[in-house]
């Protein structure tokens, strides 16, 4: 398996594990309770910023090198680079969504949640299509010679959250994220 396509399956984990504590979070919101707005507010940060940045630009390369390779093939996937404009156009909403609520402007609950789990299930989404028909294509269709130029198109961004030196913005986030996994193991 190319170290690329390892990669980006883990980054994938780690966004499930986001997803998983931000539902949460929204669900506890959802029903009038006090969700912890330091893991709701971090996770729509994360969510703006680091797959525009990093994650999709390495998935956008090997679309696109696919494409060059096996044009009809990837006729039968969605458009990449067009469903992450998309997922990027969702996340700017959650954020604003998310930083309206904060800074207390008069805003219904139910539009919080519902963005929110408009992003969460489109995100889950998406990451599946990728996982159960992307990533295979591609491992099935390209060459070695092929995933060694894909590795040089891009540089190796930092993962600001779950790379090897959590960045001061994130590191709430981080902290709690694992403290909501563990109490979630003991349960």
């Amino acid at each position: 398996m190319p170290a690329v396509i390892d990669t980006l399956r883990e980054e994938h984990r780690n966004m499930s594990r986001l997803l998983d504590v931000l539902e949460h979070q929204i669900d506890v919101f959802a029903v009038a309770g006090d969700p912890d707005f330091d893991i709701v507010r971090g996770t729509a940060d994360y969510f703006l910023e680091y797959p525009q940045l990093c994650h999709h630009p390495k998935e956008d390369v090997i679309f696109r090198r696919l494409k060059e390779r096996c044009p009809h093939d990837v006729a039968a996937l969605p458009n990449l680079e067009s469903e992450h404009r998309e997922i990027n156009e969702r996340a700017g909403r959650l954020h604003e969504t998310i930083t309206a609520l904060l800074e207390e402007t008069d805003i219904a609950r139910d539009l919080v949640v519902n963005t929110a789990r408009i992003f969460i299930e489109a995100e889950r989404r998406h990451m599946t299509m990728e996982e159960d028909q992307f990533f295979p294509l591609a491992e099935d269709r390209l060459t070695a010679e092929d995933w060694s130029q894909i590795a040089s198109d891009f540089d190796e961004a930092r993962d600001p959250l779950f790379g090897d030196r959590v960045e001061t913005e994130f590191s709430t986030l981080s902290e709690k994220l694992l403290r909501w996994e563990e109490e979630e193991r003991g349960h």
